[in-house]
């Protein structure tokens, strides 16, 4: 019986730049780095936990230390891996995805294939990325745009009192696209409104999470106000009703670190497109590695916003990448196809 050795270790990222979003700003990503070792074969995996759902890189590892390899049985069996870390309790989502998808990167280095293969993928080419800006003071934002200059579309983080400001200010050096993400900074409906009233014009594309999670019934009302899509973050986690958050929003971002899975996030594509929903798949501030399995996700996705590892400094892995028109692709290599960085 193959049996399986566990490792896990603190990967702290540090940013290009202060990251700063309407709840926070940081300097450091402290994520985990997960080894799943078997007959020579090492899978990889990587936690970017998130204080918005209570998890942390101590809860995180805290969670590991219980986890008992012997179970195992059948290591090309993922359902079970799936049904035994339930077992430990709900909750520690980011910290259940990494040893899946450290599982799944063994299992394509074991039978020497690529994940996108495996999983019969249409294409290992996803959907376009977009770059995300964050909010800084406005005679920065110049230059930060500017860094953005490769990627088409460009993600600008709202919820301040001067949002209006920060776009005038970007609009007077790039007409590129825009996608707006609150991070549930607008807290009532009429400053929502008047913010989309405003955005309208901006060639602005989407808003992700324009209000609280809480404000169901204003994010409906919004929904049917709005003239841009709206796309459900913090309000989505994987274990919402998709049906009822179709009459709140036009679309879902998933994050792997939310669903807690790669497979229940497929699961959740499946449901969310029977409910009209469009698709897009984000990240946190993760390296390549954790962005390489959400690229895999991405390639049933409409749209994708796999930009983490471009925010840090010292990438230390290799993984997805970005083709001339700035699609998402995956590597031809075994497992997810992530390699260190030298």
């Amino acid at each position: 019986m193959t049996r399986f050795s566990l490792r896990y270790s603190p990967l702290n990222l540090t940013l290009r730049h202060t990251f700063t979003i309407s709840r926070w700003s940081r300097d450091i990503a402290p994520n985990v780095l997960v080894e799943l070792e078997a007959d020579g074969i090492v899978g990889l995996g990587e936690a970017s936990p998130n204080a918005r759902y209570n998890e942390s890189q101590e809860s995180c590892m805290a969670w590991l230390a219980k986890f008992d390899t012997s179970a195992i049985k059948n290591p090309f069996d993922v359902e079970a891996l799936l049904a035994t870390m339930e077992t430990y309790g709900p909750g520690n989502y980011s910290a259940k995805v990494p040893l899946e998808m450290a599982l799944y990167d063994w299992i394509g280095k074991k039978l020497g294939v690529p994940l996108y293969d495996l999983w019969n993928a249409p294409s290992n080419i996803g959907p376009q990325t977009c770059f995300t800006v964050g909010i800084d003071e406005t005679e920065k934002l110049p230059g930060r745009v500017k860094e953005a200059d490769p990627y088409p579309v460009l993600k600008i983080k709202l919820g301040t009192d001067r949002d209006k400001e920060i776009i005038r200010t970007i609009r007077t050096v790039t007409d590129k696209p825009i996608w707006i993400d609150a991070n549930e900074g607008w807290k009532d409906l009429e400053t929502a409104k008047d913010h989309i009233r405003f955005l309208a014009d901006q060639n602005v594309q989407m808003i992700e999470q324009p209000m609280p999670a809480a404000m169901k019934s204003e994010l409906a009302e919004l929904k049917k106000f709005s003239p841009i899509i709206t796309m459900a973050d913090e309000s989505f986690t994987g274990r919402e009703s998709v049906e009822e958050l179709a009459q709140c929003f036009h679309g879902i971002n998933l994050k792997l670190m939310k669903t807690g899975s790669l497979r229940r996030a497929m699961q959740l594509i499946h449901k969310g497109r029977k409910a009209g929903l469009q698709i897009m798949i984000g990240c946190m501030i993760e390296s390549s590695l954790a962005n390489t399995a959400a690229a895999l996700i991405s390639l049933w996705c409409d749209y994708a916003d796999l930009d983490g590892h471009l925010l840090i400094k010292d990438d230390p892995y290799k993984g997805l990448a970005f083709n001339d028109d700035n699609n998402v692709y995956l590597p031809e290599l075994p497992g997810m196809g992530v390699i260190p960085r030298v």
